[in-house]
């Protein structure tokens, strides 16, 4: 959907392309206010940017949440494409106004109104139908522990093959145990970035790993190892796609 609106828009895509190219070579030349570069362009530069960011993060906290109930969705890729345009815009928005409430530029009341299950709900109905609402409902406050342990189960198995089934339980149980105490009441780890989401991801793992020192023995920690190596290249290797994206 994407590539469509591009070919679609791409006269004024390059045009704006152009714009913003231009004005941050000038403002990267150290100029001043004095150079004749409007303040409208400086704050189109700055919103650029910051829209990039939030919708980064949102596409992250997409994937981690509701990444499930999209696969399921394969077969209609329309409706998918549709679905991910709404969940984006919201999270973005969700993201740039916690920054802006951090920053004491918009009030906790505003947050409130739209980061209740019921807004993102509202965005969706129009374009599921009502067994694929209840699917989202049943999610509504973030991936099930099963869900979690199923997302790394995968991976679990490729790197720790000789692990029995009580020791790989116990590993995943272990990771989402911790990664459960990052997150607030609503499932979310409030990460207004990327890189904050990566860095509060990683530190969880960190946490599981340390906590795996008690439970396992030096010849099984050599698995767990590689699979915790593994969890870790995998975030960082999702950052470069979202930067690429």
């Amino acid at each position: 959907m994407l590539h469509l609106l591009m070919k679609k828009n791409l006269p004024l895509f390059l045009v704006s392309l152009m714009t913003l190219i231009c004005a941050s070579t000038v403002l990267a030349q150290g100029t001043s206010t004095d150079t004749g570069v409007s303040q409208s362009v400086r704050d189109m530069i700055l919103r650029s940017q910051a829209g990039t960011q939030f919708e980064q993060t949102a596409r992250v906290q997409m994937d981690v949440q509701y990444g499930e109930f999209l696969q399921s969705l394969a077969t209609q890729p329309i409706k998918r494409n549709q679905v991910e345009a709404v969940m984006v815009e919201v999270l973005s928005e969700r993201a740039e106004l916690s920054q802006r409430v951090a920053q004491s530029q918009a009030s906790t009341q505003e947050l409130l109104a739209i980061s209740g299950y019921e807004y993102i709900r509202s965005r969706l109905q129009p374009l599921l139908s009502a067994a694929e609402l209840g699917v989202i409902d049943a999610q509504q406050n973030g991936p099930t522990d099963a869900q979690l342990k199923n997302g790394y189960a995968d991976e679990l198995s490729r790197t720790t093959g000789s692990l029995t089934e009580t020791d790989k339980d116990l590993v995943l149980d272990t990771i989402v145990k911790h990664i459960r105490m990052a997150q607030d009441d609503a499932g979310s780890m409030n990460a207004v970035s990327v890189d904050e989401l990566i860095q509060k991801q990683s530190a969880s793992f960190m946490h599981a790993r340390m906590e795996m020192d008690t439970l396992f023995d030096a010849v099984k920690l050599e698995q767990v190892d590689q699979f915790m190596g593994r969890l870790h290249n995998n975030l960082y290797r999702n950052r470069s796609m979202s930067d690429s994206n």
